[in-house]
């Protein structure tokens, strides 16, 4: 059941709270409050919340002392690191689209989760950040039509045994989100139909090319590469 204070804030955000409440009911380990002035879900058996935070000390860190050493900064702007479009396919915590948006970028992040898009909606509204559009819309449905210059893809992937562990966001995505097989594909094969100069997706560091396809370029890390493919 949703708290009074709750279905405010979720009006005030333009979604209905009947939407949130359904996918709630599906999983009775997650209660949907206010924590700390932030929309947050609480995971109720080891009291963890999760929520959306701009300014928590990690992101600062990252965005303040860092920003031009980010493999998604390098990856997506490329060398001349110049302020571009972009189109965020799989947005979920936001920490990718808002990166981006500190260079300067124009980013249109897209989150089809209601859960989700809340938890995001709300951090961005927090944070006042104005140069991402967040859209509650599968992302397939803009791609073939978008005028972003780069599209980026991360999809959820099945978590190990160890991320699942120790990252309790992870969690939260995909018990909510879930893992969708094919989506990185179906995104691919779009995005190349797009008017976009540069496909971007986020992989594991071991796994297969998309399709198959072997990238224009690569910029590897220890946990992820992203594989870079020039229209």
């Amino acid at each position: 059941m949703i708290s009074a204070a709750v279905k405010l804030r979720i009006e005030l955000l333009g979604l209905n709270p009947m939407d949130l409440d359904l996918f709630l009911t599906e999983n009775p380990d997650y209660r949907i409050e206010i924590y700390d002035n932030k929309l947050s879900l609480l995971q109720l058996k080891d009291k963890h919340h999760v929520f959306v935070d701009f300014n928590s000390k990690q992101l600062t860190f990252r965005s303040e002392a860092h920003l031009n050493a980010e493999l998604v900064i390098k990856a997506v702007l490329g060398k001349k690191k110049q302020a571009t479009t972009i189109m965020d396919c799989t947005a979920g915590f936001g920490k990718d689209s808002y990166l981006l948006s500190l260079t300067g970028s124009k980013v249109t992040a897209y989150e089809n989760n209601p859960l989700m898009y809340a938890l995001l909606k709300d951090g961005l509204k927090r944070a006042e950040i104005e140069n991402i559009l967040l859209k509650k819309i599968d992302a397939q449905r803009d791609l073939k039509t978008t005028d972003c210059e780069v599209v980026y893809i991360d999809p959820m992937y099945p978590a190990s045994k160890k991320s699942a562990k120790n990252n309790k966001h992870m969690v939260f995505l995909q018990t909510f989100v879930g893992h969708q097989a094919d989506i990185a594909e179906k995104l691919f094969l779009l995005a190349k139909q797009s008017n976009a100069k540069k496909i971007v997706i986020k992989r594991p560091v071991k796994a297969a090319y998309v399709l198959d396809q072997k990238p224009t370029s690569q910029i590897i890390g220890k946990a992820a590469r992203f594989d870079i493919y020039a229209i």
